[in-house]
């Protein structure tokens, strides 16, 4: 039987302490997800002195790209997501 809610987890290793929530949509859009974290580390892709600055989510070392799959699709059959999420920045 499919989950319903996840227990979701992203680091960032410039922030000191990770995201988490512990009920999350397994319906929920990476994208949603995304935004959220952005948010709640108080982040914002774009540029900024010059350079392009953007902020990818990855499972492993895999880097997630398509932003509109489920976090459930992602998680498969386990209760739990573990994310990170990294800065790229691209000289101007």
């Amino acid at each position: 039987m499919a989950k319903t809610t996840l227990n979701v987890t992203v680091v960032y290793p410039a922030a000191g302490r990770p995201f988490h929530d512990h009920d999350a949509s397994a319906t929920e859009t990476l994208l949603s997800l995304w935004n959220r974290v952005l948010a709640a580390f108080g982040l914002k892709e774009g540029e900024e002195n010059g350079n392009q600055v953007t902020y990818p989510l990855f499972k492993g070392k895999d880097r997630l790209t398509d932003m509109s799959v489920t976090l459930g699709a992602i998680a498969g059959n386990a209760g739990a997501l573990s994310l990170q999420l990294s800065q790229q920045i691209v000289q101007g």
